[in-house]
């Protein structure tokens, strides 16, 4: 991947100024032209609103590439099957660095982003957080960090659902509580001794707890490992704003592979600890057990927003290994190959200097 071409196959709004095509600036919230210089305001309508997600399941509001990113399309990596949409052509995909794309000849219609959070960290603090990150790999090839210095980053915004609800759960369990006896033994010599021990009497209990939850958030892309993602948290979402291509101008919007109910599914999921807290919490006691869990969900929104990562992908024999910032906050990361000769040497090291001491208090002897 290169960074020759960085905007070509991504722009969407002509300059006023010289006609050439404008870019989001990221940390300023405007659109600037890389060629002459002119910068133009972003205007925003309207807030950011969660919807029912009943009522979405069936008048969900959609929309083709075309409408969602001006002059749009969906194209699809050969390489890893990303589906992202773009302006305009491009040779090569973000997610895998694989120089094979092509143009998806039925541009299906999805749900319309509701809400972006904009890029805020431009491309070349990225870059610099890439080359520091390969730098602290001790045991990285020597060509990986070479290649940090030469390595493109892509703008990707990457597509989430966030789920809101009030939740009622019933439950059964147990409540135990500890009290002390004291036991008579023998120890290893034969004397008799006494020791104080805890045991713990079980107590059933029923009852019900009620959670209200905000802005779940669940990753709509299957492209990224979850270990890559999960780590980027957490996200400023109480700054995001309303939808706009005008954000989306110069950069990759992924569409979603997860969609909405299966999102919803793995809300569910992610919900599920912060209930058994608050059964435990409910039971109270020294220790609980949790029997049963009957969780009911009510007044259930959503919103769909797309948030904004910078990507490297890069080969490496043959295999994709992918470095990522978060573009708001700046964490990072990122998977890499390990040089097998430097683990080696470490390991001739760690033994030479053992025999080293070993022979040392020999000598002594």
């Amino acid at each position: 991947m290169a960074d020759q071409d960085e905007h070509a196959g991504k722009h969407t709004f002509p300059c006023d100024s010289c006609g050439s095509s404008l870019t989001f600036k990221p940390g300023e919230e405007l659109l600037e032209c890389p060629y002459c210089g002119h910068k133009q305001e972003i205007e925003v309508d309207g807030e950011v609103v969660e919807h029912d997600f009943r009522d979405a399941l069936v008048n969900a509001r959609t929309a083709p590439a075309s409408q969602i990113v001006e002059g749009g399309h969906t194209i699809r990596c050969e390489g890893c099957g990303a589906e992202t949409m773009i302006a305009g052509q491009s040779d090569h995909c973000a997610f895998c660095g694989s120089p094979v794309v092509v143009a998806v000849e039925n541009d299906e219609a999805v749900l319309v982003p509701d809400s972006v959070l904009p890029f805020k960290i431009d491309r070349k603090i990225a870059k610099e957080s890439f080359k520091t990150w390969v730098k602290k790999r001790w045991f990285a090839p020597n060509a990986l960090k070479s290649r940090a210095e030469t390595q493109g980053m892509d703008g990707v915004y990457i597509p989430y659902w966030t789920y809101d609800s009030e939740s009622t759960t019933r439950y059964t369990g147990e409540r135990g509580e500890h009290y002390y006896v004291t036991e008579s033994y023998t120890d290893s010599e034969g004397n008799e001794k006494s020791r104080r021990v805890q045991k713990t009497r079980w107590h059933r209990t029923r009852g019900r707890v009620e959670i209200p939850f905000d802005d779940v958030l669940v990753c709509a892309s299957e492209t990224l490992p979850e270990k890559l993602i999960r780590k980027l948290w957490p996200w400023d979402l109480d700054e995001l704003k309303p939808y706009s291509a005008a954000f989306l101008s110069g950069f990759i919007t992924e569409q979603y592979k997860v969609g909405l109910e299966d999102g919803w599914r793995r809300a569910q999921v992610l919900m599920k600890p912060a209930v058994e807290a608050a059964i435990c919490r409910d039971i109270g006691g020294d220790e609980q057990r949790i029997s049963t869990m009957d969780i009911r969900h009510t007044d259930i929104t959503f919103k769909h927003c797309l948030l904004p990562l910078w990507i490297s992908s890069f080969r490496f024999n043959d295999k994709v290994y992918r470095f990522v910032v978060n573009a708001r906050s700046g964490k990072v990361s990122g998977e890499r190959p390990y040089s097998v000769g430097k683990i080696v040497g470490l390991v001739l090291a760690i033994i030479a200097v053992i025999v080293a001491i070993v022979v040392a208090v020999k000598m002594r002897g």
